[in-house]
């Protein structure tokens, strides 16, 4: 019989630190001869310019060596939410190990957050709980805070509705047994699952961005069969909230999530209650995160030492987004030819200023007539309005070439602008022809 084997999935957001910790730890822990294969799936999800990712990549490798049959996959992925997230990891896993990489109904997954602290001998009390109950599909680890205290909000024994939303008990409803227990749903913070079943029902719904993926998971294996359980004994520390994401950002995920878990498994009529009773709440945290002065402070903070780190190593990053953003086909032809468009709009300017006399016919209307006159410096008008059109759209390219989910559209605002400068460039002529 081959050996068991343990798939852990970690999305990193900004949370090495974190990563190395949990890691360092946990092979501390380790016997020095497991009866297990462990492989860990590390996926980047931040959006990193190339150096910064080249850069990740030697470090992770440096960092972590295979040993004690713990093997490390590095992966860099879009970042499109949590649930794409895991789904793309584990589905690059499975393609960079080949067929030859076969697994059993008796494997499982692990998904993991970066923030957490996980040891062997709690880890093996739910590996042990799973080989023993063949009817179990998923098994979810306690969360305990920093202070060892369990997390209300892991596990719960019913489903989100109303009922419990005005029970103020945040649609969590925990288990009070300290034995293995079924529940409705657990968190996806330390969530374990049969290889099997996490194959049978492809992964998450990646329609959930952050939060309630689990539950939605939890549920359609409910539904298909399978069973829930909660593990008290099995318990994992969670620091929460290490990927630092703002409280609006979190909020704004945690309500377009729960939404969608109402649309698909409640009533029309709590759904809608629903969005009615949240939009207070959405305003509320609005104001708290955007409005309050020691936000603005610490992203200001922030931006300061990004760009002091930036100037004492030389500007790698810059270099790296000029490089990459020029790379794109025919973006560099483009904007090139917006700048001959410029220098031929001053070039025609400064002309006619040097030989056309005020005044000048700056407009005229084939019905109404000579509607605008104008000076010899309001030829530069034309040249100065180009400039900053020009402006505008490669900014705007640039925004979204550091977007990256909208990176496909970055040559539209430079063909706009170069489709501007050749209109301008001719209506220009025009009117410098009608004057001489």
């Amino acid at each position: 019989m081959s050996r068991q084997k343990l798939i852990i999935i970690i999305v990193n957001y900004d949370t090495l630190d974190y990563i190395k910790e949990l890691i360092d730890n946990f092979l501390i822990s380790l016997p020095r001869f497991p009866k297990i294969r462990i492989d860990w799936i590390i996926a980047d999800a931040e959006d990193r310019f190339e150096v910064e990712e080249q850069k990740w990549q030697k470090e992770m490798k440096g960092e972590f060596k295979n040993k004690k049959a713990n093997y490390f996959h590095f992966f860099k992925i879009p970042n499109r939410g949590f649930a794409h997230n895991v789904n793309l990891s584990y589905r690059l896993f499975r393609q960079r190990r080949g067929t030859e990489y076969k697994l059993e109904e008796s494997d499982l997954l692990l998904i993991l957050n970066p923030d957490t602290s996980l040891f062997w001998t709690n880890l093996e009390k739910a590996i042990q709980f799973m080989n023993g109950t063949p009817q179990a599909a998923v098994a979810g680890m306690a969360l305990t805070g920093p202070s060892g205290q369990p997390e209300k909000w892991g596990h719960s024994i019913t489903f989100p509705s109303l009922k419990l939303f005005f029970g103020r008990k945040r649609f969590s409803e925990p288990s009070l047994s300290d034995e293995p227990s079924l529940v409705a749903w657990i968190s996806g913070g330390a969530m374990l699952v049969r290889d099997y079943w996490w194959r049978k029902l492809k992964g998450f719904d990646q329609d959930f961005y952050l939060y309630f993926e689990d539950v939605d998971f939890c549920r359609r294996t409910k539904e298909e069969g399978g069973e829930v359980y909660f593990l008290p004994q099995a318990t994992v520390n969670h620091r929460r909230g290490g990927s630092g994401i703002s409280i609006y950002r979190r909020k704004k995920h945690f309500y377009a999530s729960e939404a969608r878990y109402f649309y698909l498994y409640r009533s029309p009529t709590e759904y809608i209650l629903l969005r009615f009773l949240r939009f207070p709440f959405k305003l509320f945290y609005f104001f708290r995160c955007y409005l309050v002065p020691s936000f603005w402070k610490t992203k200001i903070r922030k931006a300061k030492e990004s760009i002091d780190s930036e100037r004492q190593e030389g500007f790698p990053r810059f270099y790296s987004f000029l490089s990459s953003f020029i790379r794109i086909p025919f973006l560099k032809e483009i904007w090139l030819a917006v700048v001959i468009f410029n220098l031929i709009l001053l070039a025609e300017a400064i002309w006619g200023k040097m030989y056309l006399s005020s005044p000048l016919i700056l407009h005229y209307n084939a019905y109404l007539g000579i509607d605008l006159y104008g000076d010899t410096a309001s030829l530069f008008t034309f040249p100065l309005l180009a400039l900053l059109i020009s402006l505008f759209n490669l900014a705007l390219s640039a925004v979204l070439f550091l977007s990256k989910r909208y990176t496909p559209f970055v040559v539209l605002p430079a063909g706009i602008s170069l489709a501007f400068q050749l209109t301008l460039s001719i209506a220009f002529l025009n009117l410098l022809m009608v004057n001489s």
